[in-house]
């Protein structure tokens, strides 16, 4: 029976704050806690940037700015050793990126209920607060990430981009007569590994912090039911896993920045006659 107490809770709290637009239909509904989560906060690194802008001076800067000059730096780093040319809008793109992503990724070390049982004194009876747990938004950055990089394609080089889809990897290595047969092959493959791209970037993402969340789960009934023994080691369990998901939160913001610049960077590359 506390088993299935258990999952019962845990499988209650992996339920979304949802808007059903169409009860029959799983597609057309939306999340809200994802939303509302994602646009606080947005609007509070807005809000923080133009505190922040008040608050520059020049020489030797110290608290904030001395923090934020440091994370630019890093970012600005990064870029120029991954990009081969000069874009204004890749390394603001990237900084963007890792603060978002970082941020949303570290709400998940709260108390593990917190969110959940304030969101209940509000009627909301299902409330997940990491917007990265829902595959929705991962996979909604991952494909704006993608639409950029098919922008850059066709933009700077749209008959290289077109030759790689229909004669990339094998019509250069078959006889001329067999080249109309193989170029659909060609697209298939292309399309393929161009598809990869934004689900990887998504479902790696997602899937780190839904298996996050789900430990911070088990560790959270330990601690609650275990009895004094449970509970003694579900505290020290569970600081641990916050540390080291703390670390992971902020190297799945990194690898999805690097991976975005890298995207990005290929399809900048010059064509190679």
């Amino acid at each position: 029976m506390a088993e299935q107490g258990h999952e019962g809770g845990i499988a209650g709290h992996l339920h979304y704050w949802t808007f059903k637009i169409d009860e029959s239909n799983p597609f057309m509904q939306i999340h809200l806690d994802t939303m509302l989560i994602s646009i606080v906060v947005a609007g509070a690194m807005l809000a923080f940037a133009l505190w922040l802008k008040g608050k520059l001076v020049d020489g030797a800067p110290s608290g904030a700015q001395n923090f934020m000059e440091s994370v630019v730096g890093f970012v600005e780093d990064t870029v120029s050793d991954n990009f081969p040319v000069h874009n204004p809008l890749i390394a603001p793109l990237a900084f963007t990126i890792f603060i978002f992503i970082a941020l949303v990724n570290t709400i998940d070390v709260l108390p593990v209920f917190l969110i959940g049982n304030i969101a209940h004194l509000f009627g909301v009876h299902h409330f997940r607060p990491v917007p990265t747990n829902d595959l929705n938004l991962p996979a909604a950055m991952a494909i704006s990430v993608f639409v950029l990089v098919l922008y850059y394609e066709f933009k700077l080089k749209p008959l290289h981009f077109c030759k790689e889809l229909l004669f990339e990897p094998f019509t250069n290595l078959v006889p001329v007569y067999l080249k109309p047969f193989v170029m659909p092959i060609n697209l298939i493959l292309k399309l393929v590994e161009e598809i990869a791209k934004p689900l990887s970037l998504s479902f790696r993402l997602f899937g780190n912090m839904f298996a996050g969340e789900v430990i911070f789960l088990l560790i959270s009934f330990l601690l609650l039911s275990g009895g004094p023994v449970g509970m003694i080691s579900g505290f020290f369990v569970g600081l641990g896993w916050s540390i080291f998901h703390l670390f992971i939160g902020l190297l799945q913001a990194f690898i999805f920045m690097i991976l975005t610049v890298v995207y990005l960077s290929i399809a900048h590359q010059p064509v190679e006659h």
